[in-house]
């Protein structure tokens, strides 16, 4: 444990790096989905089946792993998710003779990511940063980050080495992510976080739950088939992955634009949630054309404006709950992981069906109903 005094900076790079290291997994499989696919002849459907896996365990998972973290302190669960991610991720590479072997442990993944994201919640919200949209923004930036890198692990890795290969940038973070918490993170105060209460009513919490469940199966969406849907518009496997990656930048792009202002903003964040999911519903619309520039240009777009709305409801939520930030969003994510769960399974047998257009018409509209409901709750935190 340091007594170091630890600069924002730092602080928050360790979140990041402890976001994408966990994350990662999740999004690997959606965008390696053709080779893995291919591999273990499975469909679409049943495909999409196994990669809900990890955001259902992730659900169930995230009430309890938010309880567990306001007790053991962010600094242990974070060391203790940032070693287990690196077991899984070599497990799956070195163990998966089976696509059953990989749902499982996916599912595993799941668990650790839902305790590691409570966990960076609750250090960022305890560390009383000057600029918490900022940090946020940029500890947000983690997940689109997470899906930029499994873009770029395609082309580069899985289609040159095989999907396995592309665990290891996933292994490496994480390394790099547990060598920065436990070199930065405070351990202490457990005993104040064990007393610390969400101040938001449960009503509240469970309302921004709701919310965060269609926006998610949106985004859970667009992270699990654009690649594959570029493929079947007229893309390359490695020119998808890539513009995976390129619309996954511009979502990082957004965020930190974002963040910039954010802690002066007068809006309300889940107004501003509304706003910006409105306009993401509309180039999803764009995905639904089959023609790779339309597809191309609508990726983009979607990236940019459809996932940038987590910055702004964590933010809420955080600022609202200070100290109990981790209990708080424990709640909160229980949703978003469950509009992910249900992403894949129902877009993946609207693919089987119907194809991959009227499978984005859907996911538009989903995003649409989310946006509304989001400006419905506005007033909460």
């Amino acid at each position: 444990m340091t007594t170091t005094v630890v600069s924002p900076r730092t602080l928050i790079t360790t979140a990041v790096v402890a976001t994408v290291a966990c994350v990662y997994p999740g999004f690997l499989f959606g965008a390696v989905a053709v080779q893995v696919r291919e591999e273990f002849s499975v469909s679409a459907g049943r495909y999409g089946w196994g990669t809900a896996a990890y955001f259902l365990a992730a659900s169930a998972s995230s009430v309890l792993t938010g309880r567990v973290v306001q007790r053991v302190g962010p600094r242990r669960q974070l060391v203790a998710c940032l070693i287990a991610t690196i077991v899984l991720q070599l497990m799956i590479a070195g163990l998966s003779t089976s696509f059953t072997v990989i749902v499982a442990l996916l599912a595993a993944c799941g668990v650790v990511n839902a305790a590691n994201q409570t966990a960076v919640n609750l250090v960022l919200a305890r560390a009383r940063l000057p600029r918490l949209g900022l940090a946020l923004a940029i500890k947000q930036s983690g997940m689109p980050s997470a899906s930029m890198v499994s873009g770029i692990a395609v082309p580069l890795l899985a289609v040159t080495f095989g999907w396995r290969w592309s665990l290891a940038l996933g292994v490496s973070l994480a390394v790099i992510g547990l060598v920065l918490v436990v070199r930065f993170v405070d351990g202490t105060g457990s005993g104040e976080l064990r007393s610390a209460r969400p101040r938001s009513s449960m009503r509240a919490l469970l309302s921004a739950l709701v919310v965060g469940s269609f926006l998610a199966f949106a985004a859970g969406g667009l992270t699990s088939w654009t690649v594959s849907s570029g493929v079947d518009a007229g893309l390359s496997e490695s020119v998808a992955g890539w513009m995976l990656s390129l619309g996954a930048g511009c979502g990082i792009a957004m965020r930190l634009l974002i963040g910039l202002r954010l802690d002066r903003m007068s809006a309300r964040p889940y107004a501003a949630v509304a706003a910006v999911t409105s306009i993401g519903a509309v180039a999803m619309v764009g995905l639904s054309y089959r023609s790779a520039p339309s597809h191309m240009v609508a990726t983009v777009l979607a990236f940019g404006a459809g996932w940038v709305w987590p910055v702004f409801s964590n933010f809420g939520i955080m600022r609202a709950n200070g100290d109990a930030s981790g209990a708080a969003s424990g709640i909160t994510q229980m949703g978003i992981y469950l509009g992910v769960f249900a992403a894949p399974i129902v877009t993946g047998a609207v693919i089987d069906a119907h194809g991959y257009g009227p499978m984005w018409l859907l996911v538009a509209a989903v995003a649409l109903v989310g946006s509304l409901l989001a400006y419905a709750i506005r007033d909460e935190f």
